[in-house]
């Protein structure tokens, strides 16, 4: 929660400070206060909401928590705020539970240490059998992973893993995943518990897809293969039990997100015309990896037949638009079927030109932008240089801030040629990590 972490920046400069929060926000304000290490900084609560309301209400509960506030601000500190030290966590044992299945399943979602769906209990031969599957110890530190700052271990990957129902051989590609997800560049700090409700997903490039079995053709994106739904779902595990992030703790959600059960799929580097997604970041065609993106959803092709192709895309990354204000850390990822990859790839369209050709496609008229309702968020965010208000109604502007900010994924069986747009949140790049590093 980001007003509490400026607020304890304020407080270390010797200024006296008061949170004020909404109240479904109390326990996250809380959490990040301790996390922050300043546990017993001063909040005010209003009630909810205060967004998005007529703001003739707002003064009054303003007014009402106003003498809440002044206190905050001018009494002394309590014994109990002065006080310092070292705040230890609480040691869990080693087993947490023993039981029948159905015990061991209510026992994690009574933790809240699930995501509702049963789970592969995590025993202590499951563990060592899932260990055997990379060559690293038990103890080694991966990173720390938002929103908690837990420590994160190839072991405790490992838990989740087998919780998740993966295979050893799947190691590597959970411990890539795991690297991943500790990178500051996702921010699962701030939005794996967000209101927004984000989702975060993968997908891998490389041999080492084919050798753990992922489905990159027919239905790679559902249900059906072992390592793309177990992979996937992982990924969602890993921000619960190791970042902290479930719905008693860190994750406002308002509504949820179908995609936050997770999902990977591998790219579909044979039948693709171009070279894979994780050549274009640099890596070798022989290497493996994983790359993470963070999204709040999708929309697939609208028609069948008649009408596929560029244009269509254009015109269903346009009903997107109004969605994502202007943001130099906001893109695109763009799913092609490889029998629609062949037929642009046929026109003589290489990666780069289908990116730049939906780049300026997606472009607006300044008139356009006004009337949008996400023009008063471009604006209060600085989204847009301030210069770009004074520009006459038919000039046209970007709506991502360079071609790249598209990212093209070949995947798919070749039933149809079939495309599907995901928004790519912060960062619009994702997050590539080395899968055989963790070998």
């Amino acid at each position: 929660m980001w007003c509490i972490h400026m607020q304890i920046r304020i407080e270390r400069l010797g200024i006296p400070t008061v949170a004020i929060i909404t109240t479904p926000f109390r326990r996250d304000a809380k959490a990040a206060a301790e996390i922050y290490k300043m546990p017993r900084v001063r909040m005010v609560a209003l009630p909810h909401p205060i967004a998005d309301v007529d703001e003739k209400t707002i003064p009054a509960k303003l007014e009402a928590a106003y003498e809440d506030i002044v206190r905050g601000l001018t009494s002394p500190l309590t014994t109990e705020e002065q006080e310092t030290g070292v705040i230890k966590a609480t040691p869990r044992p080693r087993v947490v539970m023993e039981g029948t299945l159905w015990q061991v399943q209510k026992s994690f979602v009574d933790m809240a240490m699930s995501d509702g769906l049963p789970v592969i209990p995590p025993t202590e031969d499951r563990v060592k059998e899932m260990l055997k599957g990379t060559s690293h110890s038990p103890d080694e530190v991966i990173g720390r992973m938002d929103p908690e700052k837990w420590e994160v271990t190839v072991e405790k990957v490992a838990i989740n893993g087998v919780m998740a129902g993966c295979l050893p051989e799947h190691m590597p590609v959970l411990l890539a995943a795991a690297e991943a997800m500790t990178e500051p560049s996702l921010d699962t700090e701030s939005d794996a518990g967000s209101t927004n409700s984000f989702a975060y997903w993968g997908f891998v490039n490389g041999p080492y897809a084919g050798e753990i079995g992922m489905n990159c053709g027919i239905n790679a994106l559902g249900t059906g293969n072992c390592a793309n739904a177990t992979i996937g779902r992982a990924i969602r595990l890993f921000l619960i039990n190791l970042g902290g992030s479930n719905p008693s703790n860190r994750n406002v959600s308002s509504q949820g997100n179908p995609l936050k059960y997770g999902f990977s799929f591998s790219e579909n580097e044979a039948e693709s015309p171009w070279q894979p997604f994780h050549v274009d970041k640099g890596y070798k065609p022989e290497e493996s990896t994983i790359t993470l993106f963070k999204t709040w959803g999708f929309r697939s092709t609208p028609l069948s037949g008649k009408g596929l192709g560029l244009d269509n895309m254009v015109w269903t990354a346009r009903n997107m638009d109004s969605a994502i204000g202007f943001n130099p850390w906001r893109g695109l990822v763009i799913l092609l079927d490889p029998l629609l990859a062949k037929q642009i790839a046929e026109q003589g369209m290489s990666k780069k030109d289908v990116q730049e050709f939906m780049w300026l496609s997606l472009q607006r008229s300044i008139e356009e932008w006004r009337n949008s309702f996400i023009y008063t968020v471009d604006v209060r965010h600085n989204l847009y240089p301030r210069w770009y208000q004074y520009l006459a109604p038919e000039v046209m502007i970007p709506k991502y801030n360079r071609p790249e900010a598209i990212s093209i994924v070949v995947v798919g069986g070749q039933t149809n040629p079939y495309f599907m747009i995901f928004d790519a949140a912060s960062p619009m790049l994702g997050v590539t990590k080395s899968i055989d590093k963790w070998r």
